[in-house]
């Protein structure tokens, strides 16, 4: 039986968790760099502006920003400030994850054509959600330790628990309503097929990517076995969330710019 708390086995753990951040880190930069194009479309005027190239381009950057912070804590070879560090590597982190989030909210909201009880539904679970993860940008502690590995450790990775769980539950909520709008649209006769049939695809790529992503950090954080288990999965759900919310964006501007252009 696995003996969760013996230190060998939670550095062997901790250079699993800083692999899977180099691999997964590896592929958004290499999404990040090959996909300009699409804002320098935009900035050059090629492509119809829509003011949610801003949410999209602040999801990028923000995840692009945490990536480079994770780094930088992985391979410290001098005493720093921790506690600043993780915190800034939370907050944008958080910031990234709020900003995909917004991203499927406004399809929401573009779905059922502003109505204005779904508009405040959405954002009441959106606005929930970005509280529990200000909270967890709060609550993270960090130190720096010279034990076999001088480096920063996280003393309380399980206070973003409530985060990962609202994470989770806001991302579902809003899938049902999308899913809900999309068959109103179906009874009213917009049917299945063009835009509907693409909105109704990406959700449920949407849906299963969520679960793909945030269920196995959520699962780790709950049962809570170390501090090594408990980060392995957040920077992979953070890259696949924020991949798959911004190709989706751009798959649906590059289908019709009109879908956003409902929000306007």
């Amino acid at each position: 039986m696995v003996k969760f708390q013996d230190p060998n086995v939670i550095l062997q753990e901790m250079r699993a968790v800083m692999e899977l951040s180099h691999v997964f880190g590896g592929i958004f930069l290499w999404e990040f760099f090959t996909t300009l194009d699409f804002e320098w479309s935009v900035i050059r005027g090629n492509r119809p502006y829509r003011w949610t190239i801003w949410i999209y381009s602040l999801t990028r950057i923000a995840t692009l920003v945490a990536i480079i912070l994770d780094f930088v804590g992985l391979h410290l070879l001098t005493p720093i400030n921790c506690q600043l560090e993780v915190t800034f590597d939370f907050m944008f982190s958080y910031l990234a994850l709020a900003c995909a989030s917004l991203l499927l909210m406004l399809r929401v909201v573009a779905i059922w054509k502003r109505n204005k009880i779904i508009l405040a539904l959405a954002i009441t679970v959106w606005t929930t959600n970005v509280a529990f993860l200000i909270q967890g940008v709060v609550r993270v502690h960090s130190v720096w330790i010279t034990n076999s590995e001088e480096r920063c450790l996280l003393t309380n990775s399980n206070a973003v628990k409530l985060n990962a769980i609202a994470m989770l539950a806001t991302d579902t909520i809003l899938f049902l309503m999308m899913l809900t709008g999309l068959l109103h649209l179906r009874v009213q006769g917009w049917g299945m097929l063009g835009l509907g049939n693409l909105l109704w695809k990406q959700g449920v790529i949407w849906f299963l990517l969520a679960a793909v992503a945030e269920v196995p950090p959520t699962v780790f954080l709950v049962l809570n076995l170390n501090d090594a288990l408990n980060q392995m999965f957040q920077i992979p759900a953070l890259i696949v969330l924020s991949i798959g919310a911004t190709r989706m964006y751009r798959s649906l501007i590059n289908f019709s710019s009109d879908m956003y252009g409902l929000l306007t």
